[in-house]
């Protein structure tokens, strides 16, 4: 039997709040319905698209323990979505911002922080038997590490609650090159890493220039995952993570969270060249050859493949797969992968039973 549970790895829910100004204490059909008559665009000519997550959606759907995201960063190009910041300072400040969301939120009890095993372990027995009123349990992450002022300021973010780093986002930034750039680490990162690192923080390659993701293995000694990518030898361009890059993450026992986008499973599109208009034609079951070729380089296992949805991450329902209205839908994921030849252990593997092992053993560790 496969249990309902469902861990993903990568929302950025505090920037869908005050980003786009969504209140994701409300259903989804009353978001939606809000944006139909005052759409959310920040940006000339972007809009976010269909609204997929909020706290009672998730809930409905068991997805029960994720990774939230405090997620600012300086920008100097002002980047097509017009978020990124000036400074560095200005950026700490947005990121403590969302700090103070989810605080807000898990004092209102929507959601609940996890920062060690045991907060785990509560999470899986509290979803075996979920109310309308179990929270949804998280472990802060952060996906650009301009928030994190110097190595001095690890501790506060530490106590904080934050155990997941992705130093990298688009562009470069204080510390790292991340997409559509080229180059490595930036003077600042070794200090950074070294503080990381003995707060016992968990280190995430996503979105670093492939220079920036070999230079932070070479001294990363903890624990390393690729919270939301696929595999750049199906969908092809640099935000993607190339085969070596997949068999160090295997060989550190790290996981790979498949993200729900049809940029991420449509091999007819290029990272560099996305379309300005786009006809959805992808299914859930398109990231089977991204599971399966995880697989042959893991040796034909499936414990390092989990879920790390990205979705509401600055694209809507239009983009996710044509059978994802919401997150609700991940719970459809199972039936596709049985469909397919799955048995029960790899299905649960990746809904969420790859995800805890990992994160238990980081955070044992």
């Amino acid at each position: 039997m496969i249990e309902p549970l469902i861990v993903d790895m990568h929302l950025d829910l505090a920037w869908d709040a005050i980003f786009w100004n969504r209140d994701l204490t409300l259903p989804v059909k009353k978001v939606r319905s809000q944006e139909q008559s005052e759409p959310p665009q920040v940006a000339p000519d972007y809009n976010v698209g269909h609204c997929t997550v909020t706290f009672p959606e998730m809930r409905r759907g068991y997805v029960g323990l994720m990774l939230s995201t405090i997620m600012s960063r300086i920008d100097a190009r002002r980047n097509w979505m017009r978020d990124g910041m000036r400074t560095q300072e200005q950026a700490a400040a947005m990121g403590r911002g969302h700090l103070a969301y989810y605080q807000l939120m898990a004092r209102r009890g929507e959601i609940k922080p996890v920062k060690t095993v045991d907060d785990i372990d509560e999470a899986v027995v509290a979803w075996q038997n979920p109310t309308p009123q179990t929270p949804i349990y998280h472990i802060l992450s952060m996906e650009s590490a301009d928030p994190i002022l110097d190595p001095d300021d690890v501790a506060f973010w530490w106590d904080a609650g934050l155990r997941a780093v992705g130093p990298a986002h688009f562009g470069d930034n204080t510390y790292i090159h991340g997409t559509g750039t080229e180059g490595g680490l930036k003077p600042p990162a070794k200090a950074l890493y070294q503080a990381m690192q003995q707060a016992g923080m968990i280190l995430d390659i996503t979105h670093m220039a492939d220079q920036a993701v070999w230079e932070s293995l070479e001294i990363w000694n903890g624990a390393v995952f690729a919270s939301h990518c696929t595999c750049r030898s199906i969908v092809k361009g640099q935000r993607h993570l190339t085969d070596d890059m997949i068999k160090e993450i295997i060989r550190r026992d790290g996981v790979i969270g498949l993200v729900f986008c049809q940029w991420f499973i449509d091999p007819q599109i290029t990272w560099e060249n996305r379309p300005s208009s786009y006809i959805p034609k992808k299914k859930m079951e398109d990231l089977v050859p991204h599971i399966e070729h995880i697989a042959d380089l893991a040796g034909g296992s499936f414990d390092n493949i989990a879920i790390g949805t990205d979705m509401d991450g600055g694209f809507g329902a239009e983009l996710t797969p044509i059978d994802v209205d919401t997150i609700a839908d991940l719970q459809l994921l199972s039936g596709v992968l049985t469909e397919h030849g799955y048995d029960d252990e790899v299905i649960t593997g990746i809904m969420h039973a790859n995800a805890l092992k990992f994160f238990k053993n980081a955070l044992r560790n």
